[in-house]
């Protein structure tokens, strides 16, 4: 198992480290500082919830470094290899989880729903599908409004009338941004497979930007 932590302001990663390091003393675990956080790797025995297991060390490691901490838990997951992949994982679940439900939770990779499809993939594989798929549409002089107005389309559902709301735009202003971006991918916006793709792929660049940043 692995679990992931963050601070939102004051805490560095080294008062993290000798936090957890504290926590875990005399313990079989391994505290290792990585991308801006800090994760705990040991093995998962006994019938012990890793949630509350994490939220338990999240809340007291917040209150040992006075900061308001977030926290990422993945596995438990078999062997060395699965070790690893935990690691990621959490470190998934810390990043993917403070951008969709905000700073000081803890939260399991299972419970990020259609990220966990996306983010089970090698980064340059994700990166490869989405410029392969949205193509202009994430390039560097990329128009945001376009991206941001098929992303809205493809999660209400294809509703021109609920991404008009949402966008704050007359509905001919959101046909008309939808018919540049079937002119700019060529994408058959109709099309359930194609729009399930799309979607895939926007959701993995969030994931790369949110993981970048």
């Amino acid at each position: 198992m692995a679990i992931s932590f963050a601070g939102r302001k004051r805490a560095s990663s080294a008062a993290l480290r000798d936090a957890l390091t504290r926590a875990f003393d005399g313990a079989d675990a391994r505290v290792v500082r990585t991308n801006g956080a800090v994760t705990v790797v040991r093995e998962h025995t006994g019938d012990a919830d890793l949630r509350e297991e994490a939220e338990r060390l999240r809340v007291l490691v917040g209150n040992g470094v006075a900061d308001e901490v977030s926290a990422g838990v993945a596995g438990p997951k078999p062997g060395q290899s699965g070790a690893h992949f935990a690691l990621l994982q959490s470190q998934h679940a810390l990043t993917i989880g403070r951008g969709l439900r905000g700073h000081g939770r803890t939260i399991h990779f299972d419970e990020l729903g259609p990220f966990c499809f996306v983010l089970t993939q090698p980064a340059d594989d994700i990166r490869a599908f989405a410029t392969r798929v949205l193509g202009p549409l994430i390039a560097e002089d990329r128009d945001d409004e376009l991206f941001d107005t098929l992303e809205s389309f493809l999660r209400h559902s294809g509703s021109v009338n609920t991404v008009a709301k949402q966008l704050y735009l007359h509905r001919n202003t959101v046909r008309h941004r939808l018919r540049r971006v079937r002119k700019l991918i060529g994408a058959d916006l109709s099309d359930p497979d194609t729009r399930l793709s799309l979607q895939l792929a926007i959701l993995g660049w969030r994931a790369l930007e949110q993981i970048a940043s």
